[in-house]
């Protein structure tokens, strides 16, 4: 079910924007870019002898979640990925309705029935029965047709990707939907779009995001890609910048792969056709991966006016990818440069990677997009 608000929408037909790019970027970025920007060309991996501040998105990171000189990270203990994958709940009530991923409340269990749902609590952890109460948005997908891109509010944005409803994998009811991009070099997109009037600009400039993602397989090399971002103008400026949550460096420990190095990411993609400042700037995550072959449960909070954001894996804050104005580093700015906030009009959700790579999988459930922190199911 797509619930907009406090209000249940039914929503059909199939919006299609093919191959439309909400970043701008054109084949001009400079080819040692790693970080590259939707739909933008970017380099191969990170090599030995480029530092921090080279021409690559951070370099690989070091043991303490740095940058440094290139080559592997490589781990002394297993990554923290947080907590142990989500896998769901059970309606407590309501007969005949999808299953609700809320589980239960703070001091009860949640109601039945609920879509897209998990303890909807606000910053400070209170739980809710229903997530989508209050919500701004809220969708469990079930309302698509299978084999098909959903509909709207939502617009595929596909570059060497299908994005498509699908029942092999869920977290509540019968459906999610399919993100695949093909193994090829250079960018390869498969992203939803919400650009609903019903959702952006948000007040304040300031929201919380939680979905459900699968992630079949990560790149084992220094492969950047984006899970999820918001894109807006610049205020008082005519170019466009986005904040990002994806990764980029695989993790190694004792000579095995044990996944990609979380990271927040911070773009001015219209920069690539001359408006506004080159930036690509990073923070990464100390050795922290998103886990693969399981369901994850993942939140963000993007803060326009303190240019903050902030993570979560299975409830657990990543504090290392928590963004207070500046980042570790940038390829075009000083370590010191501002992330200045857009105003956020859009969230696009998927996968998107932008240097050579194999296929890739990743499944999405249960988005709930919030003016408080929503939390994972129970």
């Amino acid at each position: 079910m797509t619930r907009t608000g406090s209000t249940s929408l039914l929503f059909f037909g199939l919006s299609l924007l093919a191959g439309c790019d909400s970043g701008g970027g054109g084949s001009g970025a400079n080819p040692g870019t790693t970080g590259g920007s939707n739909g933008t060309p970017a380099g191969g991996a990170a090599t030995g002898g480029g530092g921090a501040g080279s021409a690559t998105t951070g370099g690989a990171p070091s043991a303490k979640g740095g940058s440094s000189t290139g080559g592997l990270a490589a781990a002394g203990s297993s990554p923290t990925g947080g907590a142990a994958p989500v896998t769901g709940g059970t309606t407590n009530g309501g007969g005949g309705q999808a299953p609700s991923t809320g589980g239960t409340s703070a001091g009860g269990d949640g109601a039945g029935g609920s879509s897209a749902g998990s303890p909807a609590g606000g910053s400070g952890g209170a739980a809710s029965a229903d997530p989508c109460a209050g919500a701004l948005f809220c969708d469990d997908f079930e309302d698509y047709d299978k084999g098909k891109s959903p509909g709207a509010p939502w617009a595929e944005r596909v570059n060497s990707g299908t994005v498509a409803v699908d029942d092999a994998q869920q977290v509540s009811g019968s459906k999610s939907v399919k993100f695949t991009t093909e193994a090829k070099d250079g960018t390869k997109t498969a992203f939803l779009r919400l650009k609903s009037d019903s959702v952006f600009p948000v007040a304040g400039n300031q929201f919380f995001g939680r979905m459900m993602v699968r992630l079949e397989s990560a790149p084992t090399a220094s492969v950047h890609w984006t899970l999820l971002q918001s894109t807006g103008t610049v205020p008082s400026q005519t170019y466009r910048s986005q904040y990002r949550y994806g990764g980029q460096h695989p993790v190694m420990e004792g000579g095995s792969f044990t996944g990609s190095q979380l990271m927040a990411n911070y773009e001015t993609p219209d920069s690539y056709s001359g408006n506004g400042p080159s930036t690509d700037c990073w923070v990464h995550a100390n050795m922290k991966v998103l886990p693969t072959g399981a369901w994850v449960c993942v939140e963000w909070e993007f803060d326009g006016p303190n240019d903050a954001m902030r993570f979560w894996m299975n409830d657990q804050a990543l504090e290392d990818l928590t963004v207070n104005g500046t980042g570790q580093g940038c390829v075009s700015q000083s370590e010191t440069y501002r992330w200045t906030a857009p105003e956020f009009s859009e969230l696009e959700i998927g996968w998107e990677s932008y240097q050579n790579d194999a296929a890739r999988t990743l499944y999405i459930d249960d988005l709930v997009v919030s003016k408080t922190r929503v939390g994972c199911p129970k």
